[in-house]
């Protein structure tokens, strides 16, 4: 299946799910709300925080964000349609305008892991462990799934996954995985390729590759940040998951259809409260549609609907 047909399979899978959740949106606090903490995701404003990045940066402070976390990163600096900035003078802006830089996505130049790549694959991480180090960040983020066909290609991913987690470690941050939607694809051992199924019926002895990964990476090496409507499009409920693995989901990436709340179709609160619940308190807004552009006016009404939730 190719990877259009599988996002418009798991589109149609994930709105019935979607359709059978509460659709209770945020809550007005009793007493005046508290300032909350919480982060955004840049690639969601990007074409238009490039146009001024640091007027941009000092805008989404004014909305009421923190922390942000990076995308777009290449070869010790941000180049995220616009031209590179080094990850010192980026972190220069943010501070400038009040923000804190806490986690980083990064996409391995390798899209597919092999025993032959290995070693590039984990040189290419001590040299981006080695920029980001200089952040003082908390997170480092594989924001992708390799390609991978078969469950003996996904260990071998997880046996990777644990020797960068070692890396980043040791340079004095988080290394995390960042599930997306194809992470809910089966693979079989010795398989040629990963299969979804509308219908739930697999062959003998498929495995879902998110299962795999959590179940062979090292808990004290690799975590995870949950991103929950992806999870939802794959057929999957994020609250299980954070029920499942409470110690392993450490950040998160809360998403909707629209700006939160807006679209009525995920429960944000079932979500926060386990997550909340699990003891986790760092957490991204995501808005993809970041050619809309009106993703500025879409983040602020995601900031007031985070403020305003009793939940948050």
């Amino acid at each position: 299946m190719n990877r259009r047909s599988f996002l418009s399979s798991a589109s149609l899978l994930g709105f019935g799910a979607l359709a059978t959740m509460s659709c209770k949106g945020g809550e007005d606090a009793a007493n005046t709300p508290r300032h909350k903490r919480f982060g955004l995701q840049v690639f969601g404003v990007c074409l238009e925080l490039a146009k001024d990045i640091p007027a941009g940066l000092r805008r989404l402070k004014e909305m009421g964000y923190d922390t942000l976390e990076l995308a777009g990163y290449n070869n010790g600096t941000i180049a995220l349609f616009h031209d590179p900035i080094s990850l010192v003078d980026y972190r220069k802006m943010a501070q400038d305008a009040g923000l804190e830089i806490t986690s980083s996505h990064v996409r391995t130049p390798q899209t597919e892991y092999t025993r032959d790549n290995k070693s590039e694959v984990l040189d290419f991480w001590k040299s981006t462990a080695e920029h980001h180090a200089l952040l003082g960040i908390t997170y480092l983020v594989q924001a992708a799934v390799p390609t991978c066909r078969s469950v003996e290609d996904v260990q071998l991913v997880a046996e990777i996954f644990n020797e960068v987690g070692r890396i980043v470690q040791d340079a004095g941050m988080l290394f995390a995985f960042h599930n997306e939607v194809n992470v809910a694809m089966r693979v079989t051992p010795g398989g040629k390729e990963s299969v979804y199924s509308l219908t739930g019926r697999y062959p003998d002895g498929a495995q879902q590759i998110f299962d795999i990964l959590l179940n062979d990476t090292d808990a004290g090496l690799v975590c995870f940040e949950l991103d929950g409507l992806a999870a939802i499009l794959g057929g999957n409920d994020p609250v299980r998951y954070l029920q499942q693995y409470p110690k392993r989901f450490q950040l998160m990436h809360v998403k909707d259809m629209e700006a939160l709340g807006a679209s009525g179709m995920i429960n944000h609160e079932n979500i926060f409260r386990q997550f909340h619940q699990n003891g986790m308190t760092d957490f991204f807004v995501e808005d993809e549609n970041f050619r809309s552009g009106h993703q500025f006016e879409r983040v602020e009404e995601s900031a007031r609907y985070l403020q305003k939730a009793a939940f948050v």
